[in-house]
């Protein structure tokens, strides 16, 4: 997770801010390279990577030091540097086009009273050079994206929308598009119910409950105090979306939470 900020600098568009590498994009190193081949071997016209859940308000330092420290971060370094876009959003991707020819550009997406998209392919929120990869946070609805992505391997194009499944946190499959994600080891299912349960037993999140929202495992696990945690979301749900408010951490018989204004995680109960 990442602490709260304000975006220091870049172009600034309506509904978030692209920010370009400032040291260039030109650089890649060997894995970025390799990367791109293994993408153009699998016939896909773009590959997408989950990095992991980041604050609505991280800035782009934020961000940037996310993405290095991450797993996908330290096997391709030069991905830290890529141009960044910030869109409303909890979620945060790294998006590759397959050849120096591939763009990719992002659309904004809402939903409509029917619970359709609505897609404005007539205001682009980022369009990509050539060749140049792209870092993405986006979605605040577990259910929902906020965006539209269009990528083009330099020939055809491709249309999909980065999104996460619900049952194992990992993306949803999508014909064309090579996952190159990070995934860690998944915990059994035994694991999972045992930490909820024990969420469930602390006061502020019985309270949360009583009051009408829902705790969800978000597939996901994070390391605090060299710990590896089960990570759950606490917000609110509806037929349209879940709305993730705060996250936990559990392990073992350890429950910590996060605060997103120091950026910290701390045992629930502690002072």
């Amino acid at each position: 997770m990442n602490s709260t900020g304000k975006n220091p600098g870049g172009d600034k568009t309506p509904g978030g801010s692209t920010v370009k590498d400032p040291d260039g994009t030109g650089t890649e190193d060997a894995a970025f390279t390799e990367l791109q081949k293994k993408i153009a071997q699998s016939g896909s016209a773009v590959a997408i990577a989950f990095i992991g859940y980041v604050d609505s308000e991280s800035s782009e330092v934020d961000l940037r030091a996310f993405v290095a420290g991450s797993e996908t971060g330290k096997e391709y370094p030069s991905l830290s540097r890529a141009p960044l876009y910030m869109a409303e959003g909890q979620e945060l991707y790294a998006i590759i086009p397959p050849n120096d020819k591939g763009t990719i550009i992002v659309y904004p997406s809402t939903i409509t009273e029917d619970g359709e998209y609505a897609d404005d392919k007539s205001n682009p929120l980022h369009a990509g050079e050539p060749g140049e990869p792209l870092l993405l946070r986006c979605n605040l609805s577990e259910i929902y994206s906020n965006v539209l992505i269009s990528a083009t391997d330099g020939g055809g194009a491709i249309d999909f929308r980065p999104s996460l499944s619900m049952e194992n946190g990992h993306l949803q499959e999508i014909a064309g598009v090579y996952d190159f994600s990070a995934y860690e080891e998944v915990p059994d299912e035994r694991s999972v119910q045992i930490a909820t349960e024990l969420l469930l037993e602390t006061e502020e999140v019985k309270q949360a409950v009583k009051q009408g929202m829902k705790v969800m495992y978000t597939g996901t696990t994070q390391w605090i105090e060299g710990r590896s945690c089960l990570l759950f979301a606490l917000g609110t749900d509806s037929e349209e979306q879940f709305v993730r408010e705060r996250y936990y951490g559990v392990s073992d018989n350890l429950i910590y939470t996060y605060d997103a204004v120091s950026d910290t995680w701390s045992v629930v109960g502690r002072q």
